[in-house]
């Protein structure tokens, strides 16, 4: 089950994060298939360390970006960050902890809040950092 379509949409045109979302959609499309498969419950969690994993990765390197171009945003973008870390480390917290959890529950978190984060505050960044160049 492919749950996040990656496309022309969601392309911002700074190839580093772009790369980052490509690689969070994977990774949330690789959980859906597993979840969708009944895969063992350490596949799915593992799956889900990897997405936070890099996740963390990408907002550090982000915050870094913003900080060397002193982005006008950045401590509003940062606070997303820091929720949406909160919000993923709660859910998988629960998920290790409980043997019924709301797989899809996690999934439209997950694909919102990457579509979110890549039209809403990410776009704008992408914008500022190439008008920077």
């Amino acid at each position: 089950m492919k749950w996040i379509s990656w496309g022309e949409k969601q392309t911002l045109g700074h190839a580093a994060m772009d790369h980052a979302h490509k690689q969070l959609a994977d990774l949330v499309n690789q959980l859906a298939e597993a979840m969708e498969s009944e895969k063992p419950k350490e596949f799915c969690s593992d799956t889900l360390d990897q997405y936070i994993e890099l996740t963390r990765a990408h907002f550090i390197a982000e915050e870094e970006m913003m900080e060397r171009h002193r982005y006008p945003d950045a401590k509003e973008h940062k606070a997303l960050h820091q929720k949406l870390i909160e919000d993923v480390l709660a859910f998988k917290a629960s998920y290790d902890a409980s043997d019924a959890v709301e797989s899809i529950t996690l999934l439209v978190v997950l694909d919102s809040w990457l579509e979110r984060d890549i039209l809403t505050t990410d776009k704008p960044l992408a914008q500022f950092v190439a008008a920077a160049r």
